[in-house]
């Protein structure tokens, strides 16, 4: 047994008084001691203390000012949009915010794997980094934030949103030894179930010829019991249909066997401010322009790259969607086979407007994976 005193917040919380003797038994040896076990009513408590906690955080991080020529250079010769143009018009100091995520992934088929990664998105214009091996260097200098926020804003959420799209895309290529595997292993059982029920189904043929009657099926020809023609064409049909219908079985075994099911989930989240240069581009594309903040990562000295509004995990280069100029990577920038039409997926998540058909794109891919 323990005496414990507990602060009352923490004791209106637990419903247990501010002081009192705990005990860690199943059954209290005085009276008025408080059971603790880990049945007992107070654990089951504990979990309000801790309900929401230590998933999200704030920070700071101290700015350093970097060669804004440079950088402006950088953003005219290194930035490429394939059809489009832009023009710089204006650089800013200002502060910004990113989210840092950790996100966890467990993979179950008839193996396991699992893994965590780090995400750092931008919560200005969505740009989002796979840091790996540099999560430290974005640890490293920070500091404790003096804001207090009771609740996540809608700006954070969007980013996670975000964060989660390019986390499936992330994990997908992660996977895709394992899953390659997982085809070769079931494309090879699959043969093995198909090549016996075939052997079977060929034996079962060579058995009722053996058995069957003779082309000459009238009554007085046949030995008695025999079965006619027709009664054991019935019987084959019979035979060979139960065992089609065991290999379709058998083949649907091992698909659930090799279906891979996987989770993601954000292990916690800080939400990071600090100081950084903006520079602000205007977009051109036909007769329509739109403005677009291009920032520099100061975690990582270096520009923060412009993201794809679509899957938000950017391969290839860069176009902008005729709508609403949805800046779009290669992936996702796609020509509609029916009509050839290229439509913006982040405007039109159905398909093409035109015609209705879907294009598969790396993104319809990651969505079979499930946060």
């Amino acid at each position: 047994m323990t005496a414990c005193l507990i602060p009352s917040s923490l004791s209106s919380t637990l419903c247990v008084p501010e002081h009192g003797v705990f005990s860690f038994s199943d059954r209290p040896s005085s009276e008025g001691a408080i059971t603790a076990s880990y049945e007992s009513e107070i654990f089951k408590a504990i979990e309000k203390v801790f309900s929401g906690k230590g998933k999200m955080a704030e920070a700071a991080h101290p700015s350093h000012l970097p060669n804004i020529d440079k950088l402006s250079t950088w953003v005219s010769e290194k930035v490429v949009l394939s059809n489009a143009t832009f023009r710089l018009q204006k650089v800013e100091q200002q502060t910004v915010s990113y989210v840092l995520t950790f996100f966890k992934y467990v993979a179950l088929s008839d193996e396991k794997r699992e893994g965590i990664f780090s995400l750092l998105i931008n919560k200005r214009n969505l740009a989002t980094l796979i840091l790996g091996d540099r999560a430290g260097d974005v640890l490293v200098d920070l500091k404790e934030s003096d804001r207090v926020t009771a609740t996540v804003g809608g700006d954070t959420l969007k980013a996670i949103k975000a964060g989660f799209s390019a986390a499936s895309l992330v994990v997908r290529e992660e996977l895709g030894p394992f899953i390659k595997s997982l085809e070769k292993r079931l494309n090879r059982d699959i043969r093995r179930v198909f090549e016996y029920y075939e052997a079977l189904k060929a034996e079962t043929r060579r058995t009722f010829e053996k058995k069957g009657p003779s082309q000459n099926d009238a009554p007085e020809h046949r030995n008695e019991g025999m079965p006619s023609q027709e009664e054991a064409r019935e019987r084959l049909s019979g035979k060979l249909d139960a065992i089609e219908g065991e290999k379709r079985w058998k083949v649907q075994d091992l698909v659930s066997k090799y279906a891979l099911h996987v989770r993601i989930e954000p292990v916690c989240a800080i939400d990071i401010e600090a100081q950084a240069p903006v520079f602000w581009i205007d977009i051109r594309r036909r007769l329509s322009s739109r403005a677009f903040p291009l920032i520099y990562n100061p975690f990582l000295r270096k520009m923060d790259p412009l993201p794809c509004e679509a899957c938000f995990y950017p391969r290839g280069g860069y176009y902008l969607c005729d709508e609403k100029l949805h800046i779009l990577c290669a992936s996702c920038f796609k020509k509609c086979p029916e009509c050839g039409r290229h439509y913006c997926s982040a405007c039109s998540k159905a398909g093409c407007p035109r015609c209705g058909k879907r294009v598969v794109s790396r993104q319809d891919h990651a969505e079979d994976i499930k946060p």
